[in-house]
């Protein structure tokens, strides 16, 4: 009985069995190390808009075949950051419902809003491949512009207004539902990536009927934007 349990010991001790361990080890991390690496390292959404510069600014419209110069408008972007530790991978944002103010203090949800997609500042396209840790990509949320320049003949708009607000949409509806009159609004967004769980942002969103060429009045003044927590 001795000499058996001396030789079970030293069966333990002979480098076959680790080798074989460590490979099922090995093994296992191989099938669950993504699981294991987002317990550690994840990528985190942080959505911010400052009316100032760079978010928003006054910037000049022009044509695009001929860069003549159409109008002056005041752009609107989001400042979206990584605050994680890990890439955010194919990153995209939807508008999901707006609501306006009524008379009575109420809002009532635009049941004509089509639900898209925003844009990515500069890149113009839907989803942004990646932000890496502690960098920052803008999205385009909208512009301003006076209401002779909003082309809203075409989506048969009718209005005394002097200004207009226009969602900046990877698509645009024909009916017109991108187009925003002077008032007050609830805005809902939803943030995703391949690799974050959908994030809603929900905004107030206000447009006084009132254009001004400067752009601190324009932007203290006539807008204000606000996150509903």
């Amino acid at each position: 009985m001795e000499n058996i349990i001396v030789e079970t010991m030293v069966g333990y001790k002979d480098p076959q069995w680790w080798a074989i361990i460590t490979a099922l080890l090995l093994g296992l991390f191989g099938i669950f190390q993504d699981r294991i690496r987002s317990i550690f390292w994840k990528p985190k959404i942080k959505v911010n808009m400052k009316l100032k510069s760079p978010d928003c600014h006054k910037i000049a419209m022009r044509n695009s075949q001929t860069g003549q110069f159409v109008c002056d408008s005041y752009y609107f972007r989001f400042f979206v950051e990584n605050s994680g530790n890990f890439q955010m991978e194919n990153v995209e944002a939807i508008i999901t419902e707006v609501s306006k103010k009524e008379i009575n203090g109420e809002y009532k949800k635009i049941e004509s809003f089509l639900p898209l997609n925003l844009v990515w500042a500069h890149y113009h396209n839907v989803a942004m491949p990646k932000i890496q840790p502690h960098l920052f990509k803008h999205l385009d949320f909208g512009h301003i512009t006076k209401s002779d320049f909003a082309n809203l003949e075409y989506f048969d708009i009718q209005t005394s207004s002097n200004v207009v607000f226009q969602f900046d949409l990877a698509v645009i509806p024909n009916h017109g539902s991108h187009i925003l009159l002077p008032g007050d609004y609830n805005i809902t967004i939803k943030f995703a990536a391949n690799n974050l769980s959908p994030v809603i942002k929900k905004y107030n969103f206000i447009i006084a009927d009132k254009w001004d060429d400067d752009e601190r009045i324009m932007l203290q003044n006539n807008v204000s934007i606000k996150e509903l927590k």
